[in-house]
């Protein structure tokens, strides 16, 4: 990729995984944005695009002329909010005289964009925060043969060995009843009902510098759920590694 790169990553949970992305040049041309949109829009279908160009148009037909949520990737630092982005301003310039450094000092200034993969259980705790932008695998486009099955599974010390084993008999049961339906022709989009929320999910994240100081404090809190305090401090730990413009003060 020309425009956009993982700038670092981690693991947790064994399957799941965190990675810091930078979206700096995402907006200084066109060929940059449909490199930014694709990339986040191919997520829903578990593989990159063939065409990026076709699909990015085919997002913007499709979407009666009001851009996807994948165009709200595309952001500037000049005002980085959700608000402010190509999906809800789709007269957002491209800045392509200002230099390549400045764009990226603006945008790791102000804005952070994550790829993460966890259990849908902490995904849905994580899409609670509507000040976020979101593109998120989707198991009606993809199948198990692109994108295998992959379960969270707690820690025998956790739970103890006999309910993990449990965990282990419920996910090895939904994989079979899944797999039964496909074989009789369900669809993907109605057989994805019997998989349950242990199931890893993948998605995009990205934020402005307020939504993440808020997604930070209450996540990083000692009453939220360990699982996601886990994902917020893997997350935070990369940005005060990679993106020290990227300001935040500890909740």
């Amino acid at each position: 990729m020309d425009y956009i790169r993982k700038v670092s990553e981690r693991t947790l949970w064994g399957s799941g995984r965190v990675e810091l992305w930078d979206f700096a040049q995402a907006n200084q041309n066109q060929e940059a944005r449909i490199e930014a949109v694709a990339t986040v829009a191919s997520i829903c279908y578990g593989k990159p695009p063939k065409d990026a160009k076709k699909l990015v148009e085919r997002l913007w037909t499709e979407s009666g002329g009001l851009p996807s949520s994948a165009f709200e990737f595309i952001r500037d630092g000049r005002t980085p909010g959700i608000e402010d982005s190509l999906r809800n301003s789709p007269d957002l310039p491209t800045y392509p005289a200002d230099s390549v450094e400045e764009l990226a000092r603006r945008h790791r200034e102000e804005i952070a964009t994550f790829r993460l993969k966890v259990p849908i259980f902490v995904a849905r705790q994580v899409m609670r925060h509507r000040r976020f932008s979101y593109q998120e695998l989707s198991r009606r486009y993809t199948d198990d043969e692109r994108v295998p099955l992959d379960s969270w599974l707690p820690k025998d010390d956790e739970v103890g060995a006999a309910a993990a084993n449990l965990f282990q008999l419920a996910y090895a049961m939904e994989e079979r009843i899944y797999r039964l339906l496909r074989g009789l022709n369900v669809r993907a989009e109605i057989a994805r009902a019997v998989l349950g929320t242990g199931l890893y999910t993948e998605f995009w994240m990205m934020g402005d510098r307020e939504a993440w100081a808020n997604y930070f404090a209450l996540r990083l809190d000692r009453h939220a759920q360990r699982e996601h305090r886990e994902l917020a401090q893997a997350m935070r730990d990369l940005l005060v590694e990679h993106q020290p413009e990227f300001v935040l003060k500890a909740p």
